[in-house]
């Protein structure tokens, strides 16, 4: 197996791995911390998305960096003055999101948070906790972009396994059989953050060759005036995809109660699911793309993102319609609560219809991506961002969640049905209408028959029990995603000649 398969296999293999656990164990988490607790957790998640802004796109500029050094002699001499500057700039940013955090968590405590069973004093030492947590993660995005660069992956994966397995594993074991206090959850997770941090610094230092080029702790200027364009266009992409993804949130954790905040963070991450689903489908195509555009072969490329996005189509649509259209079941049978399951159902069915929406819309950005021309991403990111924030800020302050769920929804479906043609005409003339209509609206139709007929012969009632609902739940998905694999042209094509021979 090439590195290039064997990377991208652990790459797949990795957030797997992530995303299974995390949705096994986060649902006892709120068992055993209770909702109110759990929303402090939701809380931490979303400082640390917000946190993504504050790399300043200087994570993904090293992995470049790392990638430029090994490809030309002594190029390891340059880089290590970069990495120099990096840890100095992260360090910076570290201690001031540390100092301010802490300085700030009483006013979070007392004045954001809408908490009444947790006190201002255990609020406000967690939240300090989340501070520190924040500055090491910092630093783990710094060698972890290093690692990737150097295309050391297999091994990355590896430690973001264990270092996944500490962290939510761990954190079960420490509530179940030691405490449920949400101040040990939180020192707990401390101990892990550092912990990662120091193994990947470590791995980072051991595989990178730049142990003998001896260069000390000073900063130097001359070496980022070259870099800093590329780490501004990719750190205001990251702030604005961070404003159109995590605004509703950063709103409803002042407006709902934090029990309430402990729901939705339990819905957000149900739906978003949908994105960590197709996200590795997209992560393997995009270099494949790129590399066909430099050689010329147009064809080749347009080939490839039209059977790419019927991949993603098949994945993702049959899992959102049955998500939205089972949503109060999929509630109880995954977290045991009816009085989420009856709280978040509504919520739930808008917003994975929304996050199914902008998993369909995301190729978009990748096809712009292997162009090498993001000027239309930069403008149509900038434009959905100046529009959804006002409607989410208005539809959280008055309707609360579901509102916020309805309207991503339509800013999503608007999207898709707006912007979508305008890239496609620019840099596919011509095949907007063939790729919506014979790419992605036959698996839309398909799966959505085949899950209403599903739904008409396996109905899930009121009185269904979990186990019930689980294994009616998969057999749905079995039919639904076969269904929809149908209506892949290859695959298609694949059985109507065996039909024929």
């Amino acid at each position: 197996m090439s590195r290039v398969k064997l990377n991208a296999s652990a790459n797949v293999l990795g957030v797997v791995y992530t995303s299974v656990v995390s949705l096994v164990v986060l649902p006892l988490y709120l068992s055993y911390l209770g909702a109110e607790a759990y929303g402090l957790v939701g809380i931490f998640t979303l400082m640390q998305a917000w946190m993504q802004v504050l790399d300043l796109g200087l994570s993904p500029t090293l992995a470049r960096q790392v990638a430029v050094a090994r490809g030309k002699e002594g190029g390891f001499k340059e880089f290590i003055t970069v990495l120099r500057n990096f840890e100095i700039i992260f360090f910076a940013i570290s201690v001031c999101v540390v100092i301010l955090i802490a300085a700030y968590s009483n006013w979070i405590s007392e004045s954001w948070i809408n908490a009444t069973v947790l006190n201002s004093e255990i609020l406000s030492y967690c939240i300090s906790i989340m501070g520190l947590l924040l500055g090491l993660r910092l630093f783990s995005s710094l060698y972890r972009s290093g690692l990737n660069g150097i295309e050391d992956q297999v091994r990355l994966n590896v430690i973001g396994a264990i270092v996944v397995s500490f962290k939510f594993f761990g954190a079960l074991l420490l509530l179940a059989f030691f405490s449920n206090d949400i101040e040990h959850f939180f020192e707990y997770q401390l101990i892990i953050g550092l912990f990662e941090v120091v193994i990947l610094m470590s791995r980072f230092y051991a595989v990178a060759p730049i142990k003998n080029l001896g260069y000390g702790l000073r900063f130097n200027m001359s070496s980022m005036q070259t870099i800093m364009p590329f780490a501004s266009s990719v750190a205001y992409s990251a702030a604005i995809w961070i404003l159109i993804t995590q605004v509703d949130k950063l709103i409803l954790s002042s407006v709902l109660t934090l029990a309430e905040f402990g729901y939705f963070s339990i819905v957000v991450l149900i739906a978003g699911a949908i994105l960590a689903l197709t996200a590795p489908i997209m992560q393997a195509v995009l270099p494949r793309m790129t590399a066909l555009f430099s050689k010329g072969e147009l064809i080749e490329m347009y080939l490839l993102y039209r059977k790419s996005s019927q991949i993603v189509a098949v994945l993702a649509v049959p899992i959102t319609i049955i998500i939205a259209l089972y949503s109060k079941q999929i509630l109880f049978a995954w977290t045991g609560e009816q009085e989420l399951a009856i709280w978040g159902a509504q919520t739930l069915s808008w917003f994975v219809m929304g996050y199914g929406l902008l998993a369909l819309s995301a190729f978009q950005y990748y096809l712009q991506n292997a162009f090498g021309d993001l000027r239309l991403h930069v403008i149509g990111s900038t434009i959905s961002a100046i529009v959804q924030i006002p409607l989410i800020y208005y539809a959280a302050i008055n309707f609360g969640a579901e509102g916020v769920g309805i309207t991503w929804f339509a800013i999503r479906l608007v999207w898709f049905l707006w912007w979508m043609p305008i890239v496609h005409h620019k840099f596919m003339p011509g095949e907007h209408l063939s790729w919506l209509f014979r790419d992605i609206l036959p698996i839309i139709i398909i799966a959505s028959i085949s899950v209403l007929i599903m739904n008409y012969l396996v109905p899930l009632g009121e009185a269904s029990g979990r186990i019930q609902i689980l294994l009616s739940l998969a057999a749905v998905s079995f039919v639904a995603l076969s269904a929809s694999a149908l209506a892949v042209t290859e695959l298609k094509s694949l059985i109507t000649a065996k039909i024929k021979k």
